[in-house]
C-alpha cells in the first residue's frame, strides 16, 4: 500500500472518529455539539468538540472551517435567538460554558482591519480579466477563429449584411447632410408637414451634436411643443424658451413662408 493510500484511509477514520489499526478508539461521548458560523462568509458548519478544549485551540481548528486567522478571531457563544451570550476568552475551556443540552453556538467575529475574508465574498474587490476586441482578435486559438473557419457560410452572410447595413446608412446620412446643406439658419420651417400636428419654427442651428451621430436641425418652434430650450446633454446650442426648442434630422424639416403662429389667435 502505498504511502498516499495509507494518509487517506487515516484522514477517513478521523473524519468518521475512527482510529487507525492498533490503535485505541477515542470515545467522543460528552463531547459538545457545535454549531460554527462567521461574521463575513455564509457559513453554517456542525462539530463536536472536546470539552476540555481552551478558547484558544479552539480558534486553531476554527481556522481550518472558516479561513480567518486565530489572530483575527473573536469568539462569541450565542444563544438559540441568536443573541450573544458571552465571549469565549482564550483560556477558557469550552466545559466552562454555561450550555443547555451540550450544545454550543460559537460565532466567528473576524476582526482583521485589512477584510481579506470580504475577497470570498465581495466580488468588487474581485479585478476582472479584461481584452479589447483588438487584442481578442490578434489571440489564436480563440473561439472567433474557430467559428471563422468552420463557420465561413453563417459569418460570410453576417459580414454581407453588416457591410449593406453600413453602406444603407452612409448614403442616409449623405442624403441627411445634401439636405442640410440648403436649409439655412433663420429660415421659417415646419415639422411634421402632413400630419395632424404640423408644428412651425425658425431654424436655429445646423450641424453636429456632442454624443450623436449624423447632421442634425435645430428648431425654435413658436408654441412650446418641443422638448428642450436649445440645449442637449449639457451644451446649449441655442436659445429658446423651455419646451420650444427641438432637434431633428434635415428630411423632417420643410423650409418655406410658414407665418409664425400665435397660441392667442384663437382666444
Amino acid at each position: 500500500m502505498s504511502t498516499v493510500e495509507v494518509s487517506s484511509k487515516l484522514a477517513n477514520l478521523q473524519m468518521r472518529g475512527g482510529s487507525a489499526p492498533g490503535e485505541a478508539k477515542k470515545s467522543t461521548a460528552g463531547w459538545i455539539r457545535t454549531t460554527i458560523t462567521h461574521s463575513i462568509l455564509q457559513v453554517r458548519a456542525e462539530k463536536i468538540y472536546n470539552p476540555e478544549l481552551t478558547g484558544e485551540q479552539l480558534k486553531e481548528k476554527l481556522h481550518l472551517i472558516v479561513g480567518t486567522k486565530p489572530a483575527y478571531m473573536k469568539l462569541e457563544l450565542k444563544d438559540k435567538e441568536g443573541k450573544t451570550v458571552c465571549e469565549v476568552g482564550d483560556s477558557t475551556k469550552l466545559s466552562a460554558l454555561k450550555l443547555e443540552k451540550n450544545e454550543a453556538h460559537i460565532h466567528v467575529v473576524d476582526v482583521d482591519p485589512q477584510k481579506t475574508m470580504l475577497e470570498f465574498t465581495d466580488v468588487s474587490r474581485v479585478k476582472k480579466f479584461e481584452l479589447t476586441d483588438k487584442e481578442y482578435g490578434s489571440r489564436k486559438n480563440t473561439f472567433r477563429n474557430w467559428a471563422k473557419n468552420n463557420l465561413k457560410g453563417h459569418y460570410k452572410k453576417k459580414e454581407e449584411e453588416k457591410e449593406v447595413k453600413l453602406e444603407r446608412e452612409k448614403q442616409a446620412e449623405e442624403k441627411e447632410k445634401s439636405i442640410a446643406d440648403s436649409i439655412k439658419v433663420g429660415s421659417r420651417c415646419q415639422l411634421g408637414s402632413g400630419t395632424e400636428f404640423p408644428r412651425r419654427g425658425v431654424v436655429m442651428y445646423v450641424g453636429e451634436l456632442q454624443g450623436k451621430k449624423g447632421t442634425w436641425v435645430g428648431v425654435k418652434l413658436d408654441e412650446p411643443f418641443g422638448k428642450n430650450n436649445g440645449s442637449v446633454g449639457g451644451k446649449k446650442y441655442f436659445d429658446c424658451m423651455p419646451k420650444c426648442g427641438v432637434f431633428t434630422k434635415p428630411s423632417a424639416v420643410e423650409i418655406g413662408d410658414f407665418p409664425e403662429e400665435d397660441m392667442f389667435d384663437e382666444l
